[in-house]
């Protein structure tokens, strides 16, 4: 499930890479393709040893979507302050349980002005390292 502001979508597919996984902090990627053909991209940095968990996905990063209408005006979104921060979990089959709630920023492109914008998350995505 994945609730951006007050909308409701599920998921058709997810997946949660992890790289760089002998550093101090290790890089992932989150992605999900949304029951409504729209997909969720975040990416960011995580303290090692990342599984089995639980740990903290802090995002860095807003790849999709990228640009949203509000109230009908054009904004991005960005990570707010502090840095919004997911839980992942280990499950069983190479898959992993992530969670939370998002304060991202979204900014007008016509005025500069800007408004929290909340997605919250719970999926399972298949792990990828």
């Amino acid at each position: 499930m994945i609730r951006i502001r007050d909308k409701t979508v599920g998921i058709t597919s997810a997946t949660l890479e992890v790289f760089h996984l002998f550093a101090v902090d290790a890089g992932w990627v989150l992605e999900a393709v949304l029951d409504d053909g729209s997909r969720l991209a975040l990416e960011g940095r995580v303290r090692t040893p990342v599984m089995p968990g639980p740990s903290e996905l802090v995002v860095a990063y807003v790849d999709a979507p990228r640009v949203v209408t509000l109230d009908g005006q054009l904004g991005t979104l960005a990570p707010g302050e502090p840095a919004p921060r997911l839980v992942c979990t280990a499950l069983s089959g190479g898959r992993a349980h992530v969670e939370g709630t998002l304060a991202l920023a979204w900014t007008s492109v016509a005025d500069r002005s800007a408004r929290d914008y909340e997605v919250a998350i719970a999926l399972d995505a298949a792990l990828i390292t």
